[in-house]
């Protein structure tokens, strides 16, 4: 997939815009930085009109709102806090571009849930984006050092035993299986061995009687829809399972949301997008739940425009349904 689109670049398919939405981490500080205006915008009609004519970006492509203050930003505020240790594990959080600028509270909720648990978090500086939008562009030389560029950063954490552990599909599948294809080496094989999607690590304390399973708050009926990216880990269902841990009753919906990174935000594909939403969202609304999760927020975002979903019951994290059962405030 990645040879057909380097050599669809080469031969001039990938447009300004293209590469201007893989920008993520640029398009995510200006975002936060610019957070009441830029969400106002992406709310009106008429500038999004605008923006589809100019930039191909679908008016009625539902946006993330940015964050005025990033998990970044929270996780500094509250550093000293965050470093005590039972002895029980050591993480370093990759939050990743989505959790960093936009949904923010998926990132404090692992770390409420991790401390609980008596693991230490550490969330190492100058993070970058994971590289899995420069798939669109073929750009496999910006990805391998993008992928070198994370192992230097994570290397001396590996070194004192942390764990690195992901709550974004994406990019966890990105350290694990990507990574060490760019770089074949022995270094980068280390990297992808100790990175943990969130929910897999978390399943991982459970087997090692090291999880508290005092959950005061049952979740009910739970529609999990699980994302391509993470059945694509096979490691199980492992968000499924931590959510039965808290006596929730998990219906598993394996079909995919459409979203697929930017691809569903361009002019051409959103009406594609949405008619590829049309499986799973027919199998949420063939029975009654209390809540709809995923583990990826872009799904997230696709389901609650598909279902034309109330902000009160969007979709959430399988890590804030734990939290919410834990009985932990956000």
């Amino acid at each position: 997939m990645v040879a057909w689109k380097q050599q669809r670049a080469a031969e001039g398919g990938a447009t300004w815009r293209d590469k201007l939405l893989i920008q993520t981490d640029l398009i995510g500080k200006l975002g936060s930085l610019t957070a009441p205006l830029t969400n106002w915008v992406l709310r009106a009609p008429w500038l999004r009109s605008l923006i589809e004519r100019t930039v191909g970006v679908h008016k009625d492509r539902q946006i993330l709102p940015f964050q005025s203050r990033t998990f970044t930003q929270w996780w500094d505020q509250r550093k000293p806090a965050a470093l005590s240790s039972t002895g029980n594990g050591k993480v370093a959080f990759f939050p990743g571009c989505l959790v960093t600028y936009q949904v923010t509270d998926i990132g404090k909720a692992t770390v409420q849930i991790l401390e609980k648990n008596g693991i230490e978090v550490v969330v190492p500086q100058g993070q970058q984006c994971c590289g899995m939008p420069r798939f669109d562009v073929g750009d496999t030389e910006g990805m391998a050092r993008i992928a070198e560029s994370q192992y230097q950063l994570f290397a001396p954490y590996i070194e004192q035993g942390y764990d690195i552990v992901i709550p974004a599909p994406s990019c966890s599948l990105m350290f694990k299986r990507e990574y060490p294809y760019l770089k074949s080496t022995p270094a980068m094989k280390q990297l992808s061995e100790r990175t943990f999607d969130l929910c897999e690590y978390l399943m991982r304390l459970k087997r090692e009687n090291r999880l508290s399973l005092e959950f005061p708050a049952n979740p009910g009926r739970v529609a999990y829809q699980i994302p391509c990216h993470l059945r694509d880990q096979n490691i199980g269902f492992k968000s499924k399972e931590l959510m039965e841990l808290t006596g929730a009753t998990v219906h598993l919906i394996e079909k995919c949301s459409g979203h697929d990174g930017a691809w569903s935000a361009k002019t051409e594909f959103f009406d594609l997008s949405m008619k590829i939403a049309k499986k799973a969202v027919r199998e949420i609304q063939g029975e009654s739940f209390d809540i709809l999760a995923s583990d990826c927020p872009l799904s997230a975002l696709q389901l609650d425009q598909a279902l034309q979903t109330e902000p009160a019951r969007s979709t959430l994290h399988p890590i804030q349904v734990v939290r919410n059962a834990y009985g932990l405030t956000p």
